[in-house]
């Protein structure tokens, strides 16, 4: 049985799907896919790949027949478990259990992780190596593209984890913070003969009590409030605007200043303090909705991240669909830094020059529009030191970790079976540790252990025993470091650094060092 309209009665197409809401889902665990030089296609059509259709009505994606290199059929293929016209509901990040939600439950959960994209992403993995879809790059290749962290507004793809009740989206594999989420649709998997003999045959004591194998009843179906359901579906309208008519912007959100214009940001800092944005929203695929009202008028703007890193951003005002950044953009990531409690740097009126570049020394104006390139070339000669904070990356979440506006993690406890005497605990962090993780991981100290034996300290050194007052700049980077990536050694050793301070008191002292300059949200 192949289905061709969505639960909602909505029409499908299968695998002649074609745009935005065609996925592909590639294993990670298929040696073939990223070792080898196996072509782009092929990627699906090998054993544990997928295909999946999302509905432009109601967002839940359904599996597709299984696609094969030379078009026939595959029956009934015991190695697809859950065969074409099985339905998975969006839902919220909420519902997701502790399985999907902590390093070491996914990793003993036996779910499979792979790689998931859309037909966006093969036009812009095409564009980035100036070929069309039919002439794709092999995976190997496509990988070590998407891994590199110059092509982070290649937005269109994401770690995921696929099990038989949920298929959940990362952000980043190292950092399970959830983008986005969907729940099977109980009833809608397809029967499958061969399937049900191997599980009979499947002596697993844990199979029949983990919340990812059981199938799940009727009772058990997931109720998602109305608001909620509403946001997915902004959030779902929200990526087609952005694949359409988004702003690349591949830089730092709290970089602001650098990819706005003066003149749009003065104005974006108007807004945000005559309280103009009044909607924010947290949607779905890392997506950020805002309504900003200006001059009367309700206007609609989106904003992607990925790893920190704003993707790309879109507005319904008219600069924005002239491709320029407008000032309802720079409102909404004022808004979202006091929602969220970090630090943007925006420049005085002292420092605005409105495109000139005043030196700090009394020297001559330089005018930037004419010999900007100039500039920095006698910058470079002066050997003029650049003003602001280093580490402001990782010091801008002192106050959101004194000052949680929501608990910074909590434990939950799987029981390992119906009669056992003990829960298995793990530790959830909230969505500012996952970012602060996840900064860490992608711009901090690489190289910690060499760092920290070159102080003559063990890769694992007990950090109440240092006087952190004394420490420098270099030594705080890969202790912190050491905390983040020690956390998937020991699961709860980050909760631990944040419950005694010692994280805190690091980043109070790097902040020490390095100093604040400029206006702060």
């Amino acid at each position: 049985m192949v289905r061709r309209q969505c639960v909602c009665g909505a029409p499908l197409h299968g695998l002649n799907t074609k745009g935005p809401q065609m996925f592909g889902f590639i294993p990670s665990s298929s040696l073939a896919h990223y070792n080898y030089d196996c072509e782009f296609d092929t990627g699906v059509t090998l054993p544990g790949g997928r295909v999946f259709e999302q509905c432009l009505t109601c967002g839940a994606m359904t599996l597709c027949e299984y696609p094969t290199l030379d078009g026939s059929l595959r029956g009934d293929d015991p190695l697809i478990t859950y065969g074409p016209g099985t339905v998975y509901e969006q839902c919220d990040i909420a519902s997701v259990p502790v399985t999907y939600r902590s390093f070491r439950a996914l990793m003993s959960s036996g779910v499979t992780g792979g790689v998931m994209y859309s037909q966006a992403f093969r036009a812009n993995l095409a564009e980035l190596f100036r070929t069309d879809e039919r002439h794709m790059p092999s995976w190997k290749v496509a990988k070590d593209a998407m891994l590199d962290v110059a092509n982070n507004a290649l937005d269109e793809w994401w770690y995921a984890s696929i099990g038989r009740n949920f298929i959940v989206l990362y952000e980043d594999s190292k950092a399970l913070q959830i983008v986005s989420a969907w729940h099977r649709i109980p009833g809608t998997a397809i029967k499958n003969s061969d399937i049900v003999r191997i599980n009979g045959l499947n002596a697993d004591p844990l199979r029949h009590d983990a919340s990812d194998t059981i199938e799940m009843a009727a009772e058990r179906e997931l109720e998602i409030p109305d608001e909620r359901r509403a946001a997915l579906r902004i959030g779902n309208h929200a990526r087609l605007r952005l694949i359409g008519s988004g702003i690349i912007i591949g830089r730092g959100i709290r970089e602001l200043a650098s990819w706005s214009s003066p003149e749009v940001l003065a104005e974006g800092a108007r807004l945000f303090d005559r309280d103009a944005v009044v909607e924010l929203v947290d949607t779905s695929f890392g997506i950020r909705h805002a309504v900003v009202r200006d001059a009367g008028r309700d206007e609609q703007v989106e904003l992607l991240t990925r790893h920190d890193v704003v993707a790309k951003v879109s507005c319904t005002c008219d600069a924005a669909q002239s491709h320029h950044v407008c000032a309802h953009i720079v409102a909404m990531v004022l808004e979202i830094a006091r929602r969220y409690r970090f630090r943007i740097t925006l420049p005085t009126s002292a420092e605005s020059t409105g495109g000139a570049m005043t030196r700090t020394d009394g020297a001559a104006t330089v005018d930037g529009a004419m010999f900007g390139h100039y500039a920095d070339v006698l910058d470079v000669m002066r050997e003029d030191e650049v003003d602001g904070p280093r580490y402001d990356w990782l010091t801008s979440y002192i106050e959101p970790f004194e000052t949680p506006s929501a608990p910074l993690y909590h434990v939950e406890f799987l029981t390992a079976g119906p009669l056992a005497m003990h829960n298995v605990g793990y530790c959830v962090y909230s969505e500012v540790v996952l970012s602060f993780i996840d900064v860490v991981i992608n711009q901090g100290d690489p190289d910690y252990v060499r760092t920290l034996r070159g102080y003559g300290l063990d890769k694992d050194v007990s950090i109440p025993i240092l006087n952190v007052d004394t420490l420098d700049a270099e030594l705080i980077d890969a202790l912190v470091a050491m905390i983040v990536h020690r956390e998937r050694r020991n699961e709860g050793y980050l909760a631990e650094c944040l419950e005694n301070g010692v994280l805190v008191r690091l980043l109070r002292r790097l902040r020490d060092i390095d100093g604040v300059t400029g206006r702060l949200v």
